[in-house]
């Protein structure tokens, strides 16, 4: 039941992006980064538990790791259902250093989700789920 509320509210913040927050926990996550101009492998999957906000109002995400994390978003890229049943919107941002990337949030068909952050050399995705406020 849990899964099926969580996709219906991802899906509805994919859909209508509105003037909401939402509130998620990690429960890991993993990186891969570039080296000598190649992608390494994914890492394996590592435990995590922070708290994760996406403010649609003020266009800004946040991630409270012991080094707080702060993502304005600058442009939205798209907001798209693949193939495979998942949906997904794509964000560029910059970050609190004033580094840019893009974000892109991702529910999977089998009611997963997903927050992949992409820098031109690192890239790291976070296992969420949606908490009860």
């Amino acid at each position: 039941m849990k899964k099926l509320l969580m996709m219906i509210l991802l899906c509805l913040c994919v859909t209508t992006i509105n003037a909401q927050t939402y509130y998620y926990n990690t429960t890991e996550f993993a990186y891969k980064q570039k080296l000598y101009g190649q992608w390494t492998n994914w890492s394996d999957w590592e435990k995590s538990d922070m708290l994760v906000t996406i403010d649609f109002t003020n266009d800004i995400v946040r991630i409270y790791s012991p080094t707080h994390q702060k993502y304005t978003i600058t442009q939205y890229i798209s907001n798209y259902t693949d193939a495979y049943g998942g949906k997904q919107i794509e964000f560029r941002f910059i970050d609190q250093d004033y580094d840019y990337g893009t974000m892109r949030l991702r529910l999977e068909a089998n009611g997963n989700a997903q927050i992949y952050i992409d820098y031109a050399n690192i890239m790291w995705v976070y296992n969420v789920i949606r908490r009860d406020n």
